[in-house]
């Protein structure tokens, strides 16, 4: 799939000319930058009077300090928690009562590390404290004003390296979702923080530690990188969650939700002078950061394949994963048509050979660009083996169809095959109002600007027998990770049971 693919979604179809009518899109859109920094891009589009909005925001897991990983995620989940004037009940209370369970978590988080014996009584008292603050909150208020409005889809996603947040409202409503905006971007109080941790904490428990693709995962990332950020999965470390405090959130807040660290995208019957100077009243005194965007320790070259075994009560699989350079511009599109042609789908090869020829798996599943896209990232695939295969079988196999790919190229009716396919998922996914604006803010934000995204379907077509051949030869043994998911007592090289 091609870089600008994350945003699969149902809606209208573009024009029936639609390649020459997604380009012709690119003269209607407009963006003004604020003085603060901040980009706003507006496309006027449809005549329904709905309109899409989109905050890319360029703060994710990579931007979280040692020991304070999740708080990338944690933020998204604090984001719609209101403000001062948004889900307060009595807020100059409410600010004490916060201010005093922040300090009563502190005293316990000390005392727990003296092995101070009034630990435990701390602990209540916290608890006291956090139920007085929680009290005053109203929290469900901003939830509450986007249905009033008539919104819909209102969510949020956190990745490695950006959070983004997205609603519909109605046209006439634009002024509530500015005026909403600015209090989630620039007022947020972190209300029912350490309530919400638990939520976090549990969400961590189901997607990771009790999921074995979960875990695998982890295991594979925490192997693949010994440098980089990453290495952390985004929902961050179960130490780490249970110690993180409200006024590490707000530091977080303040030093990575910055006005030039944030793209809003406008999609829908919208009039671009009004977006603009609604933008000007509500996020121009959004302040813009104080230093730039920390550098990340890049990682080192990996000298040879790594090797690591999760053992768990479940059905054996494995997920290899290659180093990849940066996946932004042309370098992502073409490791985009080498990942379609390995294992996008039941015509690609490793599905053609594993699963259909010798059938010694029972899915392949790939993904392009793990956890993020900006920095040097990994590509891999997931092998479940079928009965009288092993795992070692399918990683054998798996390796030898890309050493052929990168010896003898792929076909030319094969690259077309995957461009056209590529073409109308690209198309498809930019079909409606959502997915336009999470596009054209993810190319402003992600890589040379909101037009790369128009540029796309040319990108594609310049693509390469040679260009795929250079990218599968980097899929070296030496720059693979390989993560098994083993039931108790059965390694590698057995045989799946059931079978011959």
């Amino acid at each position: 799939m091609l870089f600008l693919l994350p945003f699969f979604l149902a809606a209208a179809a573009l024009p029936q000319d639609s390649s020459d009518g997604f380009r012709a899109l690119a003269d209607d859109v407009e963006m003004e930058v604020l003085d603060n920094g901040l980009r706003v891009i507006v496309l006027p589009r449809g005549r329904a009077p709905v309109v899409s909005f989109r905050v890319h925001v360029n703060a994710g897991a990579i931007d979280e300090d040692a020991g304070l990983t999740g708080l990338a995620h944690f933020a998204e989940h604090m984001a719609f928690k209101g403000s001062e004037r948004i889900g307060a009940g009595n807020w100059l209370s409410e600010k004490i009562a916060l201010e005093e369970c922040d300090r009563a978590w502190k005293a316990y988080e000390y005392a727990l590390a003296i092995e101070n014996e009034d630990a435990e009584e701390l602990l209540e008292e916290f608890e006291v404290a956090r139920l007085r603050a929680d009290s005053y909150s109203l929290a469900e208020e901003f939830d509450a004003v986007v249905e009033e409005a008539g919104g819909a889809d209102s969510n949020a996603s956190t990745g490695a390296d950006a959070t983004r947040y997205f609603v519909s409202l109605p046209s006439n409503r634009q002024e509530t979702w500015f005026w909403l905006a600015r209090e989630m971007l620039g007022a947020p109080v972190m209300r029912e923080f350490y309530k919400e941790r638990d939520v976090v904490m549990e969400e961590r428990r189901m997607r990771t530690d009790s999921d074995p693709f979960g875990s695998l995962l982890e295991a594979v990332l925490n192997a693949a990188f010994t440098a980089h950020p990453y290495r952390d999965n985004t929902i961050g470390h179960m130490d780490d969650l249970k110690r993180l405090d409200r006024p590490e959130m707000i530091a977080f807040w303040k030093r990575h939700y910055t006005a030039d660290r944030m793209v809003v995208a406008v999609v829908g019957n919208v009039d671009p002078s009004e977006v603009f100077a609604l933008a000007e009243k509500y996020l121009a005194d959004l302040p813009p950061a104080a230093q730039p965007r920390s550098p990340r320790t890049r990682e080192p070259r990996q000298k040879g394949p790594r090797t690591v075994e999760v053992v768990r009560p479940a059905s054996p699989a494995l997920f290899a994963a290659w180093h990849t350079p940066s996946l932004r511009g042309r370098t992502g599109v073409v490791h985009d048509v080498l990942g379609a042609i390995l294992h996008g789908g039941a015509s690609s090869r490793l599905h053609t050979r594993l699963v259909k020829k010798e059938r010694v798996a029972a899915m392949v599943e790939g993904i392009v660009g793990f956890p993020g896209r900006l920095d040097a990232t990994l590509s891999g695939v997931i092998l479940v083996p079928t009965p009288g295969h092993s795992l070692e079988e399918c990683l054998a196999l798996t390796q030898e169809e890309i050493e052929i790919l990168a010896e003898e190229g792929p076909t030319e009716r094969e690259l077309e095959g995957v461009r056209r396919r590529s073409k109308m998922g690209l198309l498809e996914s930019l079909g409606s109002n959502p997915g336009l604006a999470g596009a054209l803010a993810r190319a402003e934000a992600e890589e040379d600007g909101w037009e790369t995204l128009f540029e796309s379907l040319d990108s594609l077509e310049g693509i390469t027998a040679g260009d795929i051949k250079k990218a599968a030869a980097t899929y070296l043994p030496s720059q693979r990770t390989v993560g098994y998911l083993l039931p108790p007592g059965m390694d590698a090289s057995t045989p799946v049971g059931g079978g011959s």
